[in-house]
């Protein structure tokens, strides 16, 4: 295995169990001083949208308290390879998010696969923007005038181009760009399955950047569980580097050094320069796939999310 950043070394000798459980993760930092201040300072409601076959997507809404305004919405999608992850997975990373700028964030839980395979976890992210974006102001009742949507997921960003332009409900919206946390943008596990370009750049899929969190046999698993057939494996609907990336909102990407997927992240970052697409990256050295929800105490932690931060006010031109 590739070595690892001395403070994740440490860390992961002190938790050799360290896994996706989020309870036990978000508890122990909401107990910190730190936590309680994420707590006290941002305001959360859970509801739900509508998906095409009447499901009831869980949504959650977070705004900072210290505020009477939103400069801008955010509609987040969590990780978990459409395997696992909730509302709560990213629960700590929404609220850093909120008390940037400030902004309103809505974090979306989709339907998960096996029990739902594709397209339906994906077409339940595409009916929640359409939801939301529709009727933005029924969900956010504090949004300042020139609303704008950073939206956070490639697959969603590709579609919403052509969707929002000529859509009356989406007049006064626009979507100012695209924040990706070490996305999924190709299946990975076979060379036929990258498009042609990029077959010889994209070299992470090996033992060497297996982690504890992340294993090729495991999102081999995640990619199989999804189900999409073989027939879609190179179809932008299912996996974004195979998409049209001409005229998309500038992005900023974030991408973990020791990771079997950080080259869907510097593919997906060369295509959408290749396109004229501005792009802002980070890259954490020596660090697993994010990393930084397993142990937000740790200063590289804190410094991914405070990047998460100034990538958001990029996006959306605050300055300051």
């Amino acid at each position: 295995m590739k070595r690892l950043h001395p403070e994740w070394s440490s860390f992961i000798a002190q938790n050799p169990n360290t896994a996706h459980d989020d309870d036990q993760r978000n508890n122990g930092f909401y107990d910190s001083p730190a936590g309680h201040k994420f707590i006290a300072e941002v305001l959360t409601i859970d509801t739900s949208v509508p998906a095409r076959d009447y499901h009831k997507i869980p949504i959650r809404i977070y705004t900072a308290k210290r505020t009477e305004s939103s400069h801008g919405v955010v509609i987040f999608f969590h990780s978990g390879g459409f395997t696992g992850g909730s509302l709560d997975t990213e629960d700590v990373s929404c609220r850093y998010m909120a008390l940037c700028g400030p902004l309103t964030v809505l974090s979306v839980e989709y339907r998960l696969s096996p029990a739902y395979t594709y397209p339906i976890p994906l077409n339940d992210g595409w009916d929640a923007f359409q939801y939301i974006v529709s009727n933005i102001s029924s969900l956010v009742t504090n949004i300042a005038p020139g609303v704008v949507n950073v939206v956070l997921a490639a697959i969603v960003s590709q579609r919403a181009q052509t969707w929002m332009n000529g859509n009356p409900s989406c007049v006064g919206i626009t979507m100012r760009g695209v924040l990706l946390r070490a996305p999924v943008t190709v299946r990975g596990t076979d060379s036929a399955f990258i498009p042609p370009q990029f077959s010889d750049r994209h070299k992470s899929w090996r033992a060497e950047l297996e982690t504890t969190l992340l294993k090729r046999q495991e999102m081999e698993g995640n990619h199989d569980a999804l189900g999409v057939p073989p027939n879609k494996r190179t179809s932008p609907d299912a996996y974004p580097l195979w998409g049209q990336f001409q005229g998309l909102p500038k992005t900023y990407i974030q991408i973990c050094d020791v990771d079997i997927l950080r080259d869907d992240a510097v593919c997906y970052v060369q295509a959408l320069r290749d396109a004229g697409v501005e792009v802002q990256e980070s890259l954490y050295m020596g660090l697993p796939h994010i990393f930084w929800i397993y142990a937000h105490h740790l200063d590289i932690s804190k410094k991914a999310q405070e990047d998460c931060e100034r990538g958001l006010k990029w996006l959306l031109g605050f300055t300051g």
